[in-house]
């Protein structure tokens, strides 16, 4: 191709994009009842929320959350079609397998992030499924796109699980929205034998608001509108808006458990966990774990309270060291500890799947 044709197909590929957003802010702008450049402010808030979230250096990185770590345990890893992208699926196989747990990561985490609690599952007998979602770590996508998108990742995740020859009966971990997801999903699948949620907001819709203006503070006070994030979340989930964990728990009569830290600073206590909504809830096979002292916390609710001192310690201790001295701080250091899970909720969630 010529040089001056080069240049024309892309001036003409980024007039079609320019064109093309000019035209979605223009319908969110009238469905909102905002100006246009209102509206376009808000989206760009909105989207710089949900960038691409791409594996840490694990040689800064203290616990068992990167596959280097366990490399005597049996992964195979596959791609799972979702959309017009691919997302990474990764199986651990257990002996004697009872099921299928399919786990589910938080949003700015991925599914090695929770490898400490699949190893628990494996030697526990169940097999583990879990899977990067949607522009996350090896899974394809540009961004993570909102908080709901973890309901629509597991939706299609679950629809290619229940496809293929995976062990059933088939059970749900999820944590933070990842916790949202496996909750909600239950309105939506069902075969779902049993399911737990560490940590989840009971309506990730709704959560945004707020979350946005501790985020963004003035400048989302002024620009995340809850008429801004009503369309603009519509657009982008369709159907999956309605959804919410306390429809999802009711609408299943299976054991579900809930756990939440006291003190848990990402999704409050009082007022965005499902444990908030206790009253709204008609399953009562639910069951539910308060995490205090040292496990009261959004990720140290399934963490040991060993782990969360000696966490405490090495955090401290690294602080402290130069750039170049921390690989080698790290290398040495009791991973295993470091990301020791509570053995008290995980003999919970175990004791609610073995009933099932």
């Amino acid at each position: 191709m010529k040089e001056e044709n080069i240049f024309k197909a892309v001036f003409k590929g980024i007039a079609q994009r320019f064109n093309g957003y000019k035209q979605e802010i223009g319908e969110l702008s009238e469905e909102a009842g905002a100006s246009p450049v209102a509206v376009a402010s808000a989206k760009t808030v909105y989207d710089s929320f949900f960038k691409r979230y791409e594996r840490p250096d694990y040689s800064l990185v203290a616990g068992l959350y990167c596959r280097e770590r366990i490399k005597d345990v049996e992964r195979r890893e596959l791609w799972i079609p979702h959309g017009a992208l691919l997302l990474k699926g990764y199986f651990y196989p257990a002996k004697r397998s009872k099921g299928t747990v399919v786990l589910v990561h938080g949003i700015r985490a991925g599914a090695d992030d929770y490898i400490p609690l699949a190893l628990k599952f494996i030697e526990n007998g169940y097999d583990i499924f879990s899977y990067d979602g949607t522009g996350t770590y090896d899974s394809e996508g540009d961004g993570t796109v909102g908080l709901s998108q973890g309901l629509v990742d597991l939706n299609g995740v679950l629809t290619f699980v229940k496809g293929e020859k995976f062990k059933k009966p088939l059970f749900l971990v999820g944590h933070s929205c990842g916790g949202y997801a496996v909750t909600s999903v239950l309105a939506l699948h069902k075969g779902i034998s049993a399911c737990a949620a560490i940590a989840p907001p009971n309506n990730c819709f709704t959560l945004i608001l707020e979350k946005g203006k501790q985020y963004a503070g003035g400048l989302a006070a002024k620009g995340l509108t809850a008429e801004f994030l009503d369309v603009y979340q519509r657009r982008l989930f369709g159907s999956f808006s309605e959804c919410s964990a306390v429809k999802g728990i009711n609408a299943e009569d299976i054991p579900v458990v809930i756990a939440h830290g006291l003190n848990d600073k990402v999704i409050s206590f009082g007022k965005q966990s499902v444990i908030a909504h206790k009253h709204e809830i008609t399953n009562e096979k639910v069951s539910y774990y308060l995490g205090t002292g040292r496990s009261d916390g959004h990720d140290s609710v399934w963490h040991s309270s060993r782990a969360a001192e000696y966490k405490e310690e090495i955090d401290a201790q690294a602080k402290e060291l130069k750039k170049d001295e921390r690989a080698a701080f790290f290398e040495k250091i009791d991973h295993a500890l470091y990301s020791e899970v509570n053995e008290e909720l995980f003999q919970e969630i175990l004791t609610a799947f073995e009933k099932s």
